[in-house]
């Protein structure tokens, strides 16, 4: 039976206003005209999802204090409802509205996976409290300035506060008012899908408020926050100093990559570009990668100056601070080797022309210079390499306090009958997978075996988004990457990648734990979106390694530790 629209109703929450609905009818998936992926390396040719006839609900949350921004929402109510309610988290520091009638993550899912909204779930969302097209430095001539909208709301207490804590629960809130006005009942279980920052946000909900999410999906969480953009800043100092000397090319690049290969991607039986086993890797590479320091001068493609091995060691090594946060963390773990012609590129970057602000510039200036600049000095005029967190004790000390989301004490999440799923993927070089592994430990010191309520899985070979490190239209006709990287018959298609994880949890919530695996797989872009190969996720600490003789079959692989 179709709902009646909700209109525009005065909500118990006072500062909440509703501020349009509006009846969606429904409508089929949009894909490419030939069923090529969206963009090369994509999984997928569907461009927007097919949805269900639902009915959008958008407003507002007022804000308190003069020039904070509202907390804008999104309430997706299918006309056929499942009963049930999830809510999506952001992502970097936010500041758009996101789009709940979407997938959980546009990375790892096929196209033929069905999407929240798709499965009959109300689905709600946030912009956090800032929209960045707001910001007056949203439209500057200057391309410095225009940079900065996407973090000058760091300097606004509230509009700080929306973002580290308080809009998440505050938009909760008006979800679960309006659904059940709408369906006239309560939902019957609320589950947390988020990356990224997303991740993060679904980590403060089960530490912060155990009783409201009855199951939560979070990949690659940026929990050590403070460590994190800490890590930015310092990598961002070891690429620039003495005129950008640490710098790195396209070729420079493919060197790492080549030797991170050869130096550990057989260990795993399957030689297919991918270091699947990926702690014991970390040692018998650095030592490769120290062997390359020039000798005789800078050559190109062929070794690393001291200045490029120290941005080496800027990414790959643990960034102490020399104090602890008040989260009781004092460091921020390295990252893993492997995946570096895709996601350290994005990191460091491979033109060193490209400055701050201009178009393509990478992950070490956008977060390490915006952080620097907004949130740690709070001096928009700041020189971000004059910014250095080792003597910023008191600051990181209040940033700690706002954003790490690591309390390993989970007892009122797991006493709630909660559900907690991680995922960590290994070539992630916006955040560290480390992190998350981290984090397992503490919590099993704290709470001893969590397996009942927590299962940490990790994705080798897979990025920030949990796509896979190797584009399938780049690899030549013997399979060689274009860095020289060999792949196989496993990774051809590229990495296996696609879970479908939102089932995964909604059978845990319904009392079906997941196994010691699940299985992933890289999918034929256009429909019906057939598995081209496939590989087990593993539960941390294990890793799959491949005892049969077909790498493109998840049976052919044993996860172990």
């Amino acid at each position: 039976m179709r709902k009646q629209l909700i209109g525009t109703p005065k909500m118990q929450r006072e500062d909440a206003t509703i501020t349009t609905a509006e009846l969606v009818e429904a409508s089929d998936a949009r894909t490419t005209p030939d069923g090529s992926a969206v963009e090369p390396g994509a999984t997928s040719s569907v461009v927007a999802p097919a949805k269900p006839q639902f009915c959008q609900v958008t407003g507002t949350i007022a804000a308190s204090t003069k020039g904070a921004q509202p907390i804008t929402f999104q309430v997706n109510l299918p006309t056929e409802w499942n009963g049930s309610a999830a809510q999506f988290g952001g992502g970097g520091f936010n500041g758009s509205l996101i789009d709940a009638t979407g997938y959980i993550s546009i990375d790892t899912n096929a196209g033929s996976t069905r999407t929240p909204l798709m499965r009959g779930y109300a689905t709600l969302s946030t912009d956090s409290g800032h929209l960045t097209s707001k910001s007056p430095r949203a439209t500057s001539s200057d391309p410095v300035e225009r940079a900065g909208a996407r973090f000058d709301f760091a300097l606004n207490d509230e509009m700080w506060r929306n973002f580290s804590t308080d809009a998440y629960r505050k938009v909760k809130d008006v979800g679960d008012q309006v659904t059940r006005r709408y369906y006239q009942r309560p939902p019957r279980t609320w589950l947390w899908f988020g990356g990224s920052e997303g991740g993060r946000e679904g980590l403060l909900m089960a530490q912060q408020h155990p009783k409201e999410f009855d199951g939560i999906f979070v990949r690659n969480p940026v929990i050590g926050w403070a460590g994190l953009f800490s890590n930015f800043i310092n990598t961002l100092h070891a690429v620039e100093r003495d005129d950008k000397a640490g710098a790195f090319t396209s070729t420079d690049i493919a060197l790492l990559a080549r030797t991170s290969a050869a130096a550990c991607d057989s260990r795993d039986g399957s030689p297919d570009g991918v270091l699947s086993d990926y702690q014991s890797c970390q040692e018998p590479v650095r030592a490769a990668v120290d062997r390359l320091e020039c000798q005789d001068g800078p050559q190109p493609g062929t070794c690393l100056t001291k200045a490029q091995l120290r941005v080496v060691d800027a990414v790959y090594e643990p960034y102490k601070l020399g104090y602890t946060l008040p989260s009781g963390l004092s460091s921020y773990p390295g990252f893993f080797f492997g995946g570096e012609e895709w996601s350290l590129k994005d990191k460091i970057g491979t033109d060193p022309s490209i400055d701050y602000g201009e178009a393509g510039y990478p992950n070490y200036l956008y977060y390490g210079a915006g952080a620097a600049k907004f949130v740690f000095a709070q001096d928009p005029d700041v020189d971000p390499l004059t910014v250095d967190p080792q003597q910023m004790q008191d600051r990181l000390s209040q940033i700690s306090r706002d954003m790490d989301t690591v309390e390993p004490d989970l007892s009122a999440f797991r006493n709630h009958g909660g559900k907690l799923i991680v995922l960590e993927c290994t070539n992630d070089y916006a955040q560290s997978a480390r992190m998350g592994m981290d984090y397992h430990g503490s919590m099993t010191a704290t709470m001893g075996p969590v397996d009942d309520f927590f299962k940490l899985y990790v994705s080798p070979g897979t990025d920030h988004g949990c796509g896979g490190s190797i584009n399938p239209s780049t690899l030549d006709e013997d399979g060689l990457t274009p860095g020289g990287v060999q792949t196989n018959a496993g990774t051809t298609h590229g990495v296996p990648r696609n879970v479908d994880w939102a089932t995964v949890l909604e059978d845990w919530t319904a009392g079906t734990a997941p196994g010691h695996s699940v299985t992933a797989t890289a999918n034929d872009p256009a429909a019906p979106f057939a598995a081209l190969a496939s590989k087990p996720v593993c539960a941390y600490p294990a890793h799959p390694q491949l005892t049969g003789s077909d790498p493109t079959r998840s049976d052919s692989y044993s996860c172990v530790e």
